[in-house]
């Protein structure tokens, strides 16, 4: 067990941030979609039914805290989950076992 005396609180803060942009319905199913695969923003709001304008602000915030990995081909970005807690969150709230 985690002792509160053994988290620096920058660690909390960090942690805290994290919690808080998954706590979006659709940054969360943005989540789930990208920890199965890389997809662009297109993509995205063809399977989610957003505007393309709210999906790039969701993976905008995402990316900004270093939760995604892009890189470009051609003209589209890719984009994938990269933060290796918050595919441990997505299992902990997903897990159908």
């Amino acid at each position: 067990m985690v002792r509160y005396e053994d988290v620096l609180k920058e660690e909390l803060v960090e942690k805290a941030e994290i919690l808080k942009v998954l706590g979006h319905p659709e940054r969360l199913a943005i989540a789930l979609l990208l920890a199965e695969k890389e997809m662009c923003v297109k993509d995205l709001v063809e399977v989610l039914g957003v505007s393309q304008p709210k999906v790039s602000q969701h993976v905008g915030i995402m990316k900004e805290l270093g939760l995604l990995s892009f890189r470009k081909e051609g003209t589209r970005t890719l984009y994938r989950l990269l933060d290796k807690e918050a595919r441990e969150i997505l299992e902990i709230l997903f897990d159908e076992e």
